[in-house]
């Protein structure tokens, strides 16, 4: 597998360009992180190069990102989550995922605000404590990240009014570039804020996120959706 930047797919294991194809939509995962291994890193680093993620933020936040690829084109994509509550918009399509914890399972409603109709579906292996939202799995940092051997930090920036430290990543292949990646890491929470994958020959774009907006501490009142603006059909 060709490594990738530093980020993440659904499955959240060692990147790959590849990985970084996938549109989030939304989609969300009640899986737990497990640290890669550190094959690929540099011989000798000192610890403190490595990525310390603060997951802190993620019991109460709202945020919003864009994101574009080659395939799909471009959308934009509020979350937000607090206490029992979740939900995300996309605002290409105008779908919104809410989720409701429930008593033992959790209620995930699929809510299209153009036809005011909806579906819900009873999701019972999960829980909003281990929840991972779209944003969470797209933006998830390696810790081992800024040494490996094809990657070289390469300055400082404000992704969303935010510090961020910037990395470049080369993907090589029979001694020949394919493809850089850049990603701006958040100093503060330790995910990556903004990522740029392109084509090493060409120069062009092929994948890119970044973060708009990014606020803590929000409440219950803010991320609750009314269901019954909603016809709702249960799967």
């Amino acid at each position: 597998m060709k490594r990738i930047i530093a980020s993440i797919t659904c499955i959240l294991m060692l990147m790959c360009f590849s990985s970084c194809d996938s549109k989030p939509e939304g989609n969300v995962d009640f899986g737990d992180y497990v640290i890669p291994s550190e094959a690929d890193t540099t011989s000798k680093y000192d610890e403190s190069q490595l990525i310390n993620a603060d997951n802190s933020w993620q019991s109460a936040y709202a945020l919003s990102y864009t994101y574009y690829d080659k395939k799909t084109g471009q959308s934009t994509i509020a979350e937000g989550r607090c206490g029992k509550y979740y939900q995300s918009l996309d605002y290409a399509t105008n779908i919104t995922t809410f989720m409701s914890q429930e008593d033992g399972y959790i209620i995930q409603y699929m809510l299209d605000s153009n036809t005011k109709k909806g579906t819900a579906a009873v999701v019972t292996d999960g829980s909003m404590d281990s929840l991972h939202s779209g944003f969470m799995l797209l933006s998830v940092c390696d810790p081992y990240f800024p040494v490996y051997t094809n990657v070289k930090k390469v300055g400082s920036d404000f992704v969303a009014q935010r510090s961020a430290t910037r990395y470049k990543q080369v993907q090589t292949e029979n001694g020949a570039e394919t493809q850089i990646a850049y990603v701006w890491v958040d100093d503060m929470f330790g995910f990556a804020s903004r990522c740029e994958l392109y084509d090493a020959q060409t120069q062009e774009l092929l994948m890119k996120w970044e973060l708009q907006d990014f606020t803590q501490n929000v409440t219950e009142d803010g991320v609750k959706i009314n269901i019954d603006a909603y016809t709702i059909t249960t799967e």
